[in-house]
């Protein structure tokens, strides 16, 4: 194989290798929702996950999408109360 061609090789694993941690991540950030389920839903201009029954008893996460929201959601676990 010419350097050239090991060189596409390597950047074309090294690409793949990123994309399945990237995937492994946004599942990861899924879990919890999936596993409590919640749901995104519209708030507004933006999107809301609420666990509990008000967003000053419970916790919740807001973003412009319902990934954000989720993300949000997710450090709302550690955030102090």
């Amino acid at each position: 194989m010419s350097g050239c061609m090991e060189e596409g090789y390597v950047n074309m694993m090294r690409e793949s290798a990123q994309n399945q941690i990237s995937a492994s991540v946004e599942s990861q950030e899924y879990n919890l929702v999936a596993t409590l389920r919640l749901n995104p839903f519209k708030d507004g201009k933006g999107w809301c996950v609420l666990w509990g029954e008000n967003i000053q008893e419970g916790i919740c996460g807001f973003g412009d999408t319902p990934y954000k929201a989720i993300l949000d959601f997710n450090n709302a676990q550690y955030r102090d109360v």
